[in-house]
């Protein structure tokens, strides 16, 4: 164990630890001067003891390590909660992207909300067009080997795919359920 001077402008002691070597500086208190003392005695407590040095600078020590520590797991906490809205903000952008560019295809008719359309391409082509009919209601095979997929027009004016329709669905229903509980209602995990 190696505890060096007191520096005397800062008010702090150099020691070393004996476990790991790591050298800390121990933050002291400055003692008074015997005239600005109230009681005057040659007291023990106003003597630095190197093994009182060793166990505030080990606590001192301990205690960084668990601040860094802690720190670290909260940056972490932090990071993970950003790249959670990293990937909410992609979703968002790409369905958004898909949105758009179903709302550019053509249709031979007004598209109205919580109707199903179904997306298909000409055969040799890359024009797209959206139909009423389903791949089974046209009554000809190619129509199958043109149909690229069904969606739903949200109230919203976005689209859904039919194979997420009833997620969307259950989701809308959670939502409206909490609305008509009102806001005094509103409790976690219910």
């Amino acid at each position: 164990m190696e505890v060096s001077d007191v520096d005397m402008e800062n008010n702090m002691q150099l020691v070393q630890l004996p476990q790991n070597g790591e050298r800390v500086n121990v933050p002291l208190v400055q003692s008074r001067s015997d005239s600005e003392r109230l009681v005057t005695s040659a007291r023990q407590t106003d003597k630095i003891d190197a093994d009182d040095l060793v166990a505030l600078a080990s606590q001192l020590s301990n205690a960084r390590q668990l601040v860094k520590g802690r720190a670290c797991d909260r940056l972490k906490q932090i990071a993970d909660q950003m790249e959670q809205l990293h990937m909410a903000a992609r979703a968002v952008l790409e369905d958004a992207q898909r949105d758009e560019q179903l709302h550019q295809v053509p249709c031979n008719m007004q598209k109205q909300p919580g109707r199903i359309y179904h997306l298909y391409q000409k055969q040799g082509s890359v024009e797209k067009y959206f139909s009423m009919l389903a791949p089974n209601e046209w009554g000809y095979q190619e129509k199958k080997e043109e149909f690229l997929g069904s969606y739903r027009l949200e109230y919203d004016r976005s689209w859904t795919p039919v194979a997420e329709m009833d997620r969307k669905d259950e989701e809308v229903a959670r939502l409206q359920q909490i609305l008509q509980r009102g806001p005094a209602r509103l409790t976690w995990g219910s």
